[in-house]
């Protein structure tokens, strides 16, 4: 999960004006006021905010572990989400460094049995989301080996050709991080531990070698209900699954994260022209241009200064960390439930050391399950029913505010529906949903899961059948169409 699209408008909704505020004593105090007015609002996380050299706030704010009313601190652990990615491209970057291969290698160089289709895939195409690859081919938990992985990889056909568009891909970083561990020799997390994460001085960022105590681990939650922390989900031996290796899943604390920072700045773990390359703003993610895509971060222009970061979650922790390079300014965010945003914390963060209002006060609820456009499609639902919805649905998305090619949108609303159990609105939803984005699989998952829970079996199977079609293997619907046979 992401929230690109609404920290790109957010942030560029006062570009044009923009006015850079210097720092002034009382900054701090500003700042550790609207973390605790948010705390106090229900959110809880940790924070990070440096300027100039000086540390601004370093704190944590809320519960890491509502049950035991164990307290969030600058030392609790937390997922980075697609932060991850960034990390990816920086150990990419490494073993360019060291003579090991180069962004425009192709894929066949490493794939020998890759189709055309995807041989000649480029590694900067994988870096920038150009490559083609959907966005996931299966669960972050259904624990898939790196063979499997790419085997399930290069069966998926491409969503657009190679170096075409833009399209978010876990899969392609994903893609990287073997390629990590082919030319290096030694595992994904072990490369980057001994040559980015140490040399950087941070400690405590990684999946398992750190060996956290689960005691140290901030415990997630999703629409309030416990979730757990990482080490309650099922990992291989050596880390999670491929699904989720190197895309995203690392741990961290907002302290190691500001050392990465540091090392970005300064140079002391990639040379300037490895990071000149992270930085890069290769391709727009969007037709208006107002953001760009690097080596696993966004780079935007503001007012003429460069504005670099990215965010992630998994639909229950997320987090954010963001830099402006010429005014020194760094922020690390995280939140450890789905109903609070760091990206919104972040916001507010840039906004008081910017002397800007860009929202975010209080912790405002902007996840994919819960953000303005998701509450209006459910609350219309809601209100006039899934007939209505079937009938008029342009018109109410449209109303809604939805963007057209965010299908993240439509899953929120659809697995609220499915966790409250409302068969017939999450059916209606679906049928919806199937039609605009045929080819995202786990819309036909779930639409054969509402049409089974309402009796319809063989329109179940139907859906489950499509949606086995587009993923023939690491996919639910085949177990499921066994257990109808």
């Amino acid at each position: 999960m992401n929230f690109k699209t609404f920290l790109t408008y957010s942030f560029l909704f006062a570009a044009t004006s923009f006015l850079f505020a210097q720092s002034t004593p009382n900054i701090a105090e500003q700042l550790k006021t609207a973390l605790d007015e948010a705390a106090q609002n229900g959110w809880s996380g940790s924070v990070i905010v440096t300027q100039n050299g000086k540390m601004l706030v370093e704190n944590g704010y809320g519960l890491a572990d509502r049950e035991s009313k164990k307290p969030q601190t600058a030392q609790t652990v937390f997922s980075i989400g697609s932060i991850t990615k960034q990390f990816t491209a920086a150990a990419i970057l490494k073993l360019e460094c060291m003579g090991k291969l180069s962004t425009d290698d192709i894929l066949s160089k490493y794939f020998p049995d890759a189709p055309a289709e995807q041989a000649n895939i480029r590694l900067h195409q994988l870096l920038t989301h150009t490559a083609g690859f959907p966005g996931a081919i299966g669960d972050d938990y259904e624990n898939v080996d790196a063979a499997a992985f790419a085997k399930l990889a290069f069966e998926s056909p491409l969503g657009n050709p190679p170096g075409k568009v833009y399209e978010y891909s876990n899969v392609g970083f994903s893609l990287l991080g073997i390629i990590v561990e082919q030319v290096s020799g030694v595992g994904y997390e072990q490369f980057l531990r001994e040559n980015l994460w140490l040399p950087a001085g941070m400690n405590s960022t990684g999946y398992l070698l750190p060996k956290f105590p689960k005691e140290n681990l901030a415990v997630g939650y999703r629409n309030d209900k416990r979730w757990g922390t990482a080490m309650d989900r099922p990992w291989m031996s050596d880390g999670p699954s491929w699904h989720l290796r190197a895309n995203g899943g690392v741990l961290s604390t907002v302290g190691d994260m500001h050392r990465w920072y540091l090392s970005l700045k300064n140079n002391t773990v990639l040379p300037k022209t490895a990071t000149d390359k992270l930085f890069t703003p290769y391709v727009a993610e969007g037709p208006e241009g107002h953001s760009h895509y690097g080596y696993g971060w966004v780079v935007q222009d503001l007012d003429g200064e460069k504005l670099i970061w990215h965010n992630g979650g998994n639909g229950v922790y997320n987090a954010n960390m963001t830099f402006i390079p010429a005014q020194d300014i760094c922020i690390v965010a995280s939140s450890n439930s789905n109903s609070r945003s760091s990206d919104n914390i972040a916001m507010r963060m840039m906004g008081i050391l910017l002397g800007k209002d860009f929202g975010g006060q209080e912790g405002e609820e902007m996840d994919y399950m819960d953000n303005p456009v998701t509450n209006a499609i459910y609350n219309e639902m809601m209100e006039k029913g899934a007939t209505n919805f079937r009938e008029n649905s342009l018109a109410i998305l449209k109303n809604a505010g939805f963007d057209n090619e965010d299908d993240m949108l439509l899953l929120g609303v659809g697995e609220r529906l499915l966790d409250e159990e409302k068969w017939q609105e999450g059916l209606a939803l679906y049928e919806v949903y199937t039609r605009l984005f045929p080819k995202i699989i786990v819309s036909w998952t779930h639409l054969g899961r509402c049409r089974k829970e309402l009796g319809d079996v063989k329109g179940a199977k139907a859906a489950w059948e499509t949606s086995v079609s587009l993923r023939p293997k690491n996919n639910p619907a085949v177990s499921w169409l066994k257990a109808m046979e």
